[in-house]
């Protein structure tokens, strides 16, 4: 199925309880046999547990990150050659509890989905204008090299993930930047992110 505005409308109207009788069963039964709109249904679900639990702020960065996930999620969709990172986790979102003072070194930690692997990221403010990116790619298959690349401000870097699935970049300048993740010239993957 292809999910739209009006299927994650749905999907969040399911979730409050505002659908019922046979709307809900026939959605129901759409998400029992679409994998697809299981998994938005999952994320969307999970989401709203979170920011129910939670103070207005927790639900403000909730509602951000729900909104980057299904942009990030579009944007994916729509294209038919280069696999969109969806973003799963952004620490920046995240307020902290009272009473807990923040890091001297404002870092940052990043969660992808890529196609078929996930990609953690850790962002490290270098100077007052670049950042140090640490990676590590998961689920990984076995002896296949993937290369990477960040290109910022027209400026491109290149790197490899080693065995461990690990890959740095010493010094990203800070605005929007790609990361791309080709494997024998094939691009599996890229990440669209603002620094």
């Amino acid at each position: 199925m292809s999910i739209n505005q009006m299927i994650i409308e749905q999907l969040n109207a399911l979730i409050s309880g505002s659908i019922t009788g046979k709307e809900k069963k026939t959605l129901l039964d759409q998400i029992q046999n679409d994998a697809e709109l299981a998994d938005m249904y999952k994320i969307l679900l999970n989401l709203s547990v979170v920011s129910s639990r939670n103070k207005k702020s927790l639900q403000q960065a909730t509602q951000k990150l729900s909104k980057k996930v299904y942009t990030d999620f579009l944007k994916e969709q729509a294209s038919a050659e280069i696999q969109y990172g969806v973003q799963i986790y952004d620490s920046s979102l995240i307020p902290l509890p009272s009473g807990v003072r923040p890091a001297l070194v404002d870092t940052r930690s990043l969660k992808y989905q890529v196609g078929n692997f996930v990609v953690e990221l850790t962002v490290y403010p270098i100077t007052l204008d670049s950042v140090e990116i640490i990676g590590q790619v998961s689920t990984m298959k076995k002896n296949s090299t993937i290369n990477v690349s960040v290109e910022s401000k027209g400026k491109r870097q290149k790197g490899v993930v080693d065995q461990f699935g690990l890959f740095r970049f010493d010094r990203v300048a800070l605005g929007v930047c790609t990361l791309t993740f080709t494997t024998e010239n094939f691009k599996e993957g890229v990440i669209e992110l603002s620094l």
